[in-house]
């Protein structure tokens, strides 16, 4: 698709409003391409002040003192920006792709094309791009029933040939903000399954066409353990499952809970807690949390070839019901630009 390399190789600045859950934002933003990396800043025009600037895949939140932001959502223009030809061809087996005509955005000529999925197990997408520079100018998620889940869209747009190093530098005194520095993953480049040997947690069923695409652990706050987190995709969904071993005191998500489009569902099977989130249906979320599998307490695995023999492992018997989160929920809506969410 053009439009995957124009959202990476195109200057412009703008206007951009996000909408969904009943929260609305609006965003200055400008992009640049410039000696082969890219370059963007976004800043809040409503709310608390608060900025983001990312330099390739390199993300740094630069918001008010005593805020904490989780940036593990993709964002809707984050993983349509890497839709390649080649992806296309593959996802046609779970999403229809038609042409939606002409139409206007930001007062400029853009071609509609809408993505359907073929299945319960995922959202689907509307994306209208530039005319002229082929740029993604309105994304939707939409549900079942083509409603609108979430959106972003220009409301004002340009394309300088130019865009000084000024555009990129924060105007407020950081010392009174908190920064927070992240690497966002992408599709085409995440370690492999394998890299981290083979996962605690594994699946007897998972929706049609999802697979595990990257595999990695993580420290937890204060030294206390890691968490192993894993990305399910579709080419185009994705989902993060996190599992840990359980703290006796702690309280955790247990079944079922969502805020807007985003679905998270908390399991504790044997010593571990499991908590999966995605901007998925929530048949879809129930699948993946309904049929995985997590080694039954015993001695600490050791890597391949270690000669100390697994554990057996145990199935998690479906949940029977849904239930309230006994603890802060891990997901609220964005704060600040889709896929970022406070907690």
């Amino acid at each position: 698709m053009q439009s995957a390399e124009a959202s990476r190789t195109s200057n412009y600045q703008g206007v951009v409003i996000y909408r969904g859950d009943e929260r609305f934002e609006v965003l200055r933003v400008h992009h640049r391409f410039q000696d082969d990396s890219e370059r963007e800043r976004m800043v809040s025009l409503t709310g608390e002040p608060r900025q983001l600037v990312r330099i390739d895949n390199r993300l740094i939140c630069i918001l008010p003192k005593g805020r904490a932001m989780s940036v593990e959502r993709p964002s809707l223009k984050g993983f349509l920006a890497q839709l390649t030809p080649e992806r296309v061809e593959t996802l046609k087996e779970f999403y229809e792709f038609r042409s939606e005509g002409e139409g206007r955005i930001a007062g400029r000529l853009c071609d509609g094309v809408t993505v359907r999925p073929k299945d319960q197990y995922r959202y689907g997408y509307e994306v209208w791009t530039d005319q002229e520079t082929h740029l993604p100018l309105k994304v939707s998620l939409t549900g079942p029933k083509g409603e609108v889940l979430e959106q972003v869209m220009f409301t004002e747009v340009s394309f300088p040939k130019s865009i000084p190093d000024d555009a990129f530098e924060t105007e407020v005194d950081i010392r009174k903000f908190t920064l927070i520095t992240r690497n966002l993953p992408k599709l085409d480049q995440l370690p492999a399954p394998s890299q981290h040997g083979d996962p605690q947690v594994s699946f007897s069923k998972l929706p049609p066409g999802f697979k595990v695409v990257s595999h990695d652990d993580r420290p937890l706050p204060g030294g206390a353990g890691n968490v192993e987190h894993l990305l399910l995709s579709d080419g185009l969904s994705a989902v993060s499952v996190f599992s840990t071993v359980q703290s006796r005191e702690e309280k955790v998500l247990s079944g079922v809970s969502h805020m807007g489009p985003v679905q998270a569902y908390g399991r504790v099977v044997g010593s571990f807690h499991v908590t999966i989130v995605g901007e998925v249906p929530g048949s879809a979320i129930r699948m993946i949390g309904d049929n995985l599998r997590v080694p039954l307490p015993g001695p600490a695995q050791s890597g391949p070839g270690s000669g100390v023999v697994a554990p057996p492992r145990v199935d998690a018997a479906p949940s029977q019901s849904i239930s309230a989160p006994a603890g802060p929920q891990p997901i609220i809506p964005p704060d600040l630009v889709p896929g970022l969410s406070p907690h």
